[in-house]
């Protein structure tokens, strides 16, 4: 009888043992399954960074662009401001083209237009070189300059008006 009960004894506590190692296989298990899914989103989260760091690259390259770009127009401004305190009001008056003549769009800015000989233009500020068109004449109707446009004082005189 007490070999039985020992018997019984040994089994139960192999049984809890067999139990207990079954538990942590089954948690083994599951360990793997979760590090496997860790993984996986491990790898998308990776290249979820990588695609945002290039378009972080993008981003930086066109911001760097566009400050270039402000940092020139303030320039721009800069010399603009320069040039046009350099000239001076003048009592309005009308002018025609002598030749050929190209129109700026500053003093000395870059050319953006040629005008025919004989255009007749109005104008009420000059520089040393130049002479700014407040507006021109299209179709004999006055049309007034929606930007800066210069002409150099070569290439113009100013008109008898009667």
């Amino acid at each position: 009888m007490k070999f039985l009960i020992i018997v019984i004894f040994i089994v139960n506590i192999h049984a809890d043992e067999i139990q207990r190692i079954d538990s942590i296989v089954k948690d083994i298990r599951q360990l793997r399954i979760d590090y496997q899914k860790s993984q996986k989103e491990l790898k998308i989260c990776k290249k979820r960074v990588k695609y945002l760091e290039n378009e972080l690259k993008i981003a930086n390259s066109l911001l760097k662009s566009k400050e270039k770009n402000i940092e020139k127009t303030k320039q721009k401004k800069e010399i603009y401001l320069s040039n046009a305190e350099n000239s001076f009001l003048t009592e309005a008056s009308t002018y025609r083209t002598t030749t050929k003549a190209f129109i700026y769009n500053d003093i000395n800015g870059e050319k953006i237009d040629e005008w025919e000989k004989g255009t007749s233009f109005t104008s009420n500020q000059k520089s040393e070189n130049f002479i700014k068109i407040t507006g021109y004449f299209k179709n004999r109707v006055w049309v007034k300059a929606k930007k800066p446009l210069w002409i150099k004082s070569d290439d113009a005189y100013q008109r008898d008006v009667k």
